[in-house]
């Protein structure tokens, strides 16, 4: 039975026990008793503060750029607002400069919409922009002049075929992910071009390198061991399997990078149970929950209530199964009653006595066996 939980984002009140997670925003606290007392505020104090430090150090993000462009005569379009939402929410906007040009950032990870606006011009609105984690995703944007007002013309976006910043690597979406049939980090890095893995859940090669050779992250903190990342918490899986960026410092095979999710200004949840007990004797059973929301949120000039300050991720999973790894064509395995025997007696005189003892397992034949 494996049980692995993921938390990101919980912020409550502790004292004297601070645990922090491999994750850019990741603080426990425990046993918190209020005391007017100038040493224990003072200690709270330091927490906190370390807390801040410790999110703004880890943080992972990305960056938006592009260019306004007039759809008919191709020339650029000065001070067009464009803004980037998430769930619903402006995360991030800006207006272009005098040559069209535009930057959000910083974007955490994950899926955007966004929109491009100026007078005089119909709204272009394109849905799924994929913004990774260090990286700088480019969106040109045409509008169209003297459309009527209130249209908006929608878009889809194409994910890159190529990805200009990891030419030799690959960068997965949760959605991607999702899709996959597996649940192991290893094996979703392993769909790209360069690596071998011999068996599902097993360790991976990168372009013929040791198994030791390969580098995991989570959220820009390196790890060793189990990676421990619910499925449902990932945003993305970066891989890279050459040219490794300086930061990395001495990786000699790749790197696998996982992105987690962050809190989100709805409150929303998920639950899944996945079982083959019905179907065969493996009896694979995964219980796995998500939960999210915001914890506090700022407030509009006009008193509604914006978007989150602070949040919470939780996500987790339960997972038992008897057989890790069956045979498609079963398992030959001795008999009972013959294993008994061989145990009593080990060893048999050789027929020819100049040889000695032989194994008594040298002799068993077909029937000695059971499928």
């Amino acid at each position: 039975m494996q049980l692995r939980f993921f938390i990101t984002t919980i912020l409550s009140k502790i004292n004297d026990i601070l645990v922090i997670n491999n994750t850019k925003r990741f603080v426990i606290f425990t046993n918190f008793k209020i005391k007017r007392n100038s040493v224990m505020l003072r200690k709270i104090y330091l927490i906190m503060a370390f807390a801040l430090i410790t999110t703004f150090a880890f943080a992972q993000t990305g960056t938006l750029k592009g260019v306004i462009t007039d759809a008919m005569s191709g020339e650029s379009i000065p001070f067009a607002n464009v803004v980037a939402e998430r769930n619903g929410n402006q995360i991030g906007g800006t207006t272009t400069d005098f040559d069209g040009n535009y930057t959000i950032k910083p974007l955490e990870p994950g899926s955007y919409t966004v929109k491009a606006t100026f007078v005089g011009y119909g709204t272009v609105e394109i849905t799924g922009v994929i913004i990774s984690v260090n990286k700088i995703t480019d969106q040109n944007i045409k509008l169209q002049e003297g459309v009527a007002i209130g249209e908006v013309q929608i878009i889809e976006y194409k994910k890159p075929l190529l990805d200009k910043d990891n030419l030799s690597g690959e960068t997965k979406t949760a959605e991607e992910i999702v899709a996959l049939p597996t649940r192991s980090v290893a094996s979703v890095a392993a769909t790209t071009a360069g690596i071998y893995q011999r068996d599902e859940g097993d360790g991976v090669n990168i372009r013929g390198s040791r198994g030791d050779a390969t580098e995991y992250y989570i959220d820009g903190i390196k790890v060793r061991g189990a990676m421990g990342v619910p499925t449902s918490g990932i945003e993305q899986i970066t891989v890279i399997t050459g040219g490794v960026p300086a930061k990395y410092g001495d990786a000699t095979g790749g790197i696998i990078s996982v992105t987690t999710k962050g809190p989100s200004s709805r409150f929303a949840g998920g639950l899944e149970y996945e079982t083959s007990s019905l179907f065969d004797d493996y009896n694979y059973n995964l219980l796995g929950f998500s939960l999210s929301g915001p914890i506090l949120k700022k407030r509009n000039t006009d008193g509604t209530k914006g978007n989150s300050i602070i949040g919470y991720f939780l996500a987790g999973e339960l997972r038992s199964v008897d057989d890790n790894d069956p045979s498609a064509i079963g398992r030959w395995k001795v008999k009972d009653a013959v294993l008994e025997d061989l145990r009593n007696n080990p060893f048999v005189v050789a027929p020819n006595s100049a040889a000695g003892f032989l194994s008594s397992s040298e002799f068993l034949e077909d029937s000695d066996f059971d499928l």
